[in-house]
């Protein structure tokens, strides 16, 4: 029978590596005002994830087969194995002309004036940060599955 009134504690790991994913979301204004966001995507190797829940969100979990987002759980993150950097891309691309582009691919990429838009940079927290980018959101994805470790009663 289940029991909607006991919450519980458990631990969430991936049921499969490589499928755990974080997307930032970095907010930053134009020189025009315009007002841009850049999704960062890294793709994680192994990770933990700790929520709080009673046996029926328990049993929707673990049949939820596709992507799980760990966020809308209420799920904390308590450790990430093994990042690499998956795929930087601004949110609604097409809303921006020529020049507010190269004008968000400096703020993205150079902390001085010399950008060359055939060079590939890598994203750095950093540079975001020298430039006023601001990480306003880290969305927690965990995709094919999860296995459920119950830790308290």
């Amino acid at each position: 029978m289940v029991d909607n009134t006991i919450i519980r504690c458990y631990n969430i790991y991936p049921t499969t590596k490589n499928c755990i994913y974080t997307i930032e979301h970095w907010c930053n204004t134009l020189s025009n005002g315009k007002h841009v966001t850049v999704l960062y995507t890294q793709n994680w190797r192994n990770g933990t994830f700790t929520v709080e829940m009673n046996d029926e969100d328990k049993e929707k979990i673990e049949v939820q087969e596709s992507v799980i987002i760990m966020n809308e759980i209420g799920a904390s993150i308590e450790e990430l194995d093994n990042g690499w950097d998956y795929e930087t891309t601004i949110k609604n691309i097409d809303n921006y002309n020529d020049t507010e582009k190269t004008e968000i691919h400096r703020l993205m990429y150079c902390d001085d004036d010399e950008y060359n838009c055939e060079t590939d940079y890598p994203f750095d927290s950093n540079i975001m940060d020298t430039n006023g980018w601001d990480m306003q959101d880290t969305i927690y994805e965990m995709y094919d599955g999860c296995e459920l470790e119950q830790t308290s009663e």
